[in-house]
């Protein structure tokens, strides 16, 4: 049985990205070569199945990023706040969410005072609670702001990719740590 290491599996997660995502424009009309919110969804559900497959979880640090990536292509602020609160429940302790939130914030141009104040809110949010998210200065709305984009629906979907990847290589040390004796099997 061949053993991959985790610059092997991280490069598989990304090209399952590259899979899909040229999967779903091939599907769309020639003028429709942006991604939606439903098409976020589809590149989530396949990869938390790689991880499913092999741990039959989702590891925290997964799934915070594909939430927070789905926030770039959210329909409306809502939905936005929904996948927010979501991750700010994946708890603030969890290692490696600082990363998360950093890969996901360079990818967004985003500037060091956002993503210091961005990784604060998410990790002391679930230590504080809702009172502490008021007491605190930050609402869920600020930082679901920093999430919203321009209707240039190229610029998102070029925006979303990249959070996507950079999350993801930001999160895999942290879970390879805590699961590569399972995730190295093929």
């Amino acid at each position: 049985m061949t053993k991959m290491n985790e610059e092997m599996f991280t490069a598989r997660v990304l090209e399952t990205i590259d899979v899909k995502f040229g999967e779903i424009m091939a599907l769309k009309k020639e003028g429709d070569k942006t991604m939606n919110y439903v098409d976020s969804e589809t590149i989530s559900a396949s990869i938390r199945a790689i991880f499913r497959k092999k741990l039959l979880i989702v590891p925290a640090q997964i799934e915070a990023t594909l939430e927070l990536s789905k926030a770039i292509l959210a329909p409306s602020n809502t939905e936005r706040i929904r996948l927010i609160k979501k991750v700010v429940g994946l708890g603030g302790g969890l290692g490696g969410l600082a990363m998360v939130i950093g890969g996901i914030g360079v990818a967004l141009g985003w500037g060091a005072g956002v993503i210091a104040a961005v990784t604060a809110f998410f990790t002391g949010a679930a230590v504080a609670g809702p009172i502490g998210w008021v007491v605190g200065g930050v609402g869920i709305a600020a930082i679901a702001g920093y999430f919203a984009f321009s209707s240039d629906e190229a610029k998102n979907t070029e925006k979303y990719l990249d959070a996507l990847k950079n999350g993801i290589k930001k999160a895999m040390p942290y879970v390879w740590k805590e699961n590569g004796e399972k995730l190295s099997e093929e």
